[in-house]
């Protein structure tokens, strides 16, 4: 009995220590990653973000008055990200604004909608995982209008930097 025992133990050794097949090993290549955003590290002064707030969406400059005002007002609060998204929600719901049409029923569409965004708003095209998300979110949520993603995209870190 031991014998056999031995035997298998033998045969089982032998039989499992086997020279990988060099076909299947894998190579991962070494690949650098950075944000397309990463670039932009100069913040916008206070006169330039509302001036080119007001452009971005009105295509048209803003009159020195009532760039004065909201300055005044943008200046006179502690918390600027509060009175950002005020300053960008008046601009939008004044109307009039130049933001591309979206149409929730076209996938094409809204894609170019979102490469339109990005261009007009961050100066760069969308990288893959932002244009999928936003196309999949739009697609999914049709009471999202063209003026909410502006807003969003308007409000958030990046438009505050060149």
């Amino acid at each position: 009995m031991k014998n056999i025992i031995l035997l298998f133990t033998i045969i089982f050794s032998l039989s499992s220590c086997k020279k990988d097949d060099p076909s299947f090993i894998f190579q991962v290549d070494n690949v650098n990653v950075t944000l397309s955003s990463a670039d932009k590290n100069r913040l916008k002064t206070d006169i330039e973000f509302v001036s080119i707030a007001y452009t971005d969406l009105f295509g048209s400059n803003i009159s020195q008055n009532e760039l004065e005002n909201i300055i005044t007002t943008y200046k006179s609060f502690g918390d600027k990200s509060l009175v950002i998204e005020m300053i960008i929600k008046k601009f939008i719901l004044n109307g009039g604004t130049n933001t591309p049409t979206l149409e929730h029923n076209n996938t094409a569409s809204i894609e170019a909608f979102i490469d339109e965004c990005y261009n007009n708003l961050y100066n760069r095209a969308p990288n893959a995982f932002e244009k999928w998300y936003l196309t999949d979110f739009i697609e999914n949520n049709s009471d999202i209008s063209a003026e909410m993603v502006y807003f969003s995209m308007m409000t958030a870190n990046e438009y505050r930097y060149y």
